[in-house]
């Protein structure tokens, strides 16, 4: 009974570890690389905390005087410091429960990305990359009319962030 317990604790610490090590702290040193980061709880971790397959993005907590673009800009950031790592999905989570994910190619897409592309571009087109947590389509590809495409694309931007946090944290207020 007590050499389970202690390898139960020596796996469990060793996961923590792990975590901390190659998830946690690039992601949080990602973020802090900017002021305005500091009014999103954002923390990384793996799938379960043990699959490595799996980067989990999951949001505790934001300001009320945050805006979604603050929200896009930690995920962003977080995506570039994973932007040399290969996930086979990447999880948008509200307090430990998965709302969205993003293939984890995409993912990488938006790090590799991050310095050059036009983040205007980036988050117009970001719902349509995104999946529901069975890995079906969430939101529409728009054809057609620039203008109209943009602005469908934008109403469905803003839908995913009401979806994964909005409106769960405006109760909380």
């Amino acid at each position: 009974m007590k050499k389970t317990l202690i390898a139960a604790i020596i796996v469990i610490a060793g996961a923590i570890t792990a975590n901390g090590i190659f998830v946690t702290w690039p992601a949080l040193r990602a973020k802090a690389a900017d002021s305005r980061n500091e009014n999103v709880s954002l923390y990384a971790h793996y799938g379960w905390g043990v699959n490595p397959t799996t980067l989990v993005l999951d949001l505790w907590d934001i300001s009320p005087t945050a805006s979604m673009a603050d929200v896009d800009r930690v995920l962003l950031d977080t995506a570039e410091a994973f932007k040399n790592r290969s996930f086979s999905k990447v999880e948008l989570a509200l307090r430990g429960r998965t709302r969205f994910r993003f293939e984890g190619s995409y993912f990488r897409q938006l790090g590799e990305e991050r310095d050059w592309q036009n983040p205007v571009f980036t988050i117009r087109t970001m719902a349509e990359n995104t999946k529901d947590p069975e890995g079906r389509p969430s939101f529409e590809t728009w054809t057609g009319g620039w203008l109209g495409v943009i602005n469908r694309q934008m109403e469905d931007h803003h839908e995913m962030h009401r979806q994964w946090y909005i409106n769960d944290l405006s109760r909380a207020y």
